[in-house]
């Protein structure tokens, strides 16, 4: 059948209307063309309320402790401090006496601002918005349009560490490499193998696993490291197909392009070759390992970390099915300007196909430990 695609109004881009659209809104729906498109006028109402609900969610999962609060007031504080390293210098002693007061005004503000925040529920975002100021404010919308990356740390793959082989070892050198394992993610106890199967293990597995590892890398940086096991999972299923569909793969290269070119194909990941290019390469990394004498550790964590993901997401909704949902009766100047929105756009995640991706991970997970799979 014959593609027509190029003839399809609905796969032009929503908000442009002139380019071919490559991504859709979760929230409505709509196709869009690149980021710019996503975060312009015409959606920002959109794309605001997406932004609030990542960070205003991302506040649900922690207590307001004085970590938490510490935390929230350094954020702040950056906002301020990287206005003053805006300022114009010259060497004139009014510039210079100018400075020092905004300076001065600006110790003021920390600490008017931390008492400002001293003793509120840092899960309440409403209680939070209504103590800023007006210019904090304005700062925190122009962050969620796109500047808030400015001031998350990024995020350091535990799997980039390696360590260069030597004809003789050093004890030292030794011990940073296991001094670095207690950074990855503990490894799953599985079964031997062959208490498993007694069917000899085809060659091409290493390339499932292959598959399963760079759809791995891709979500780590694209949460930065901070995983949500639900939406995790999900676009897991989405970019793996050999979780989605038990698709095998004959090559190492076909089985990481595959997730690439899942990546650009979903709906719900916006992606560019540059970020494609680093997946791949954390790939061959996770598979060279940290050490020709620990050259599996790697993928045995990152396997034993998906073990894991599936494992919480299993539990929470097993959970949210019995948990009654709240709805607020009112709702603050905050949660008005930037309503609510839940996750359901995404598809449902049936507890079945957990548990049968649990079993594969594991069986993976126990045939790295008894075979060899260097490419």
């Amino acid at each position: 059948m014959e593609d027509s695609s190029n003839n399809n109004p609905a796969k032009l881009c929503g908000i442009c209307n002139s380019n071919v659209s490559k991504y859709c809104c979760p929230r409505c729906e709509i196709f869009y063309c690149s980021l710019d498109c996503y975060k312009s006028e015409k959606h920002l109402d959109c794309s605001e309320s997406f932004y609030r609900d990542c960070v205003n969610e991302e506040l649900s999962y922690y207590h307001a402790g004085d970590d938490a609060k510490r935390k929230m007031l350094d954020i702040l504080k950056k906002v301020h401090t990287e206005d003053l390293e805006d300022l114009p210098t010259n060497n004139s002693l009014q510039s210079i006496d100018q400075t020092e007061e905004l300076i001065d005004s600006d110790d003021d503000t920390e600490i008017d601002l931390h008492e400002r925040i001293k003793g509120l529920d840092l899960e309440d975002a409403d209680a939070i918005w209504n103590a800023l100021t007006e210019d904090e404010r304005n700062e925190f919308e122009a962050l969620i349009k796109g500047e808030i990356s400015s001031i998350l740390p990024q995020w350091q793959p535990w799997w980039i560490f390696s360590k260069e082989s030597k004809l003789v070892e050093e004890v030292k050198a030794l011990d940073v490499v296991e001094e670095h394992l207690k950074e990855c993610p503990c490894l799953k106890p599985v079964p031997k193998f062959n208490s498993l199967t007694n069917v000899k293990p085809s060659p091409t597995i290493k390339f499932n696993i292959a598959n399963v590892l760079a759809s791995y890398a891709f979500i780590m940086r694209y949460f930065n490291g901070e995983i949500e096991p639900i939406e995790a999972v999900t676009l897991l299923f989405d970019i793996c197909t050999n979780l989605s569909t038990n698709c095998n793969f004959d090559d190492y290269a076909t089985a990481v392009e595959s997730v690439a070119q899942k990546c650009l194909q979903s709906k719900f990941i916006e992606t560019d070759d540059v970020s494609l290019d680093v997946m791949k390469h954390d790939t061959l990394l996770m598979m060279k390992g940290p050490s020709d004498q620990k050259n599996m550790y790697y993928c045995m964590a990152a396997l034993s970390h998906i073990i894991e993901i599936f494992s919480q997401t299993k539990l929470l909704l097993k959970a949210s099915k019995t948990k009654e949902t709240k709805t607020k009766l009112s709702k603050g100047t905050f949660s008005k300007k930037f309503p609510d929105h839940n996750r359901d756009y995404l598809p449902k995640l049936d507890i079945g196909n957990l548990k049968k991706s649990i079993k594969k991970m594991e069986f993976y997970l126990s045939f790295i430990e008894s075979c060899d799979i260097n490419l």
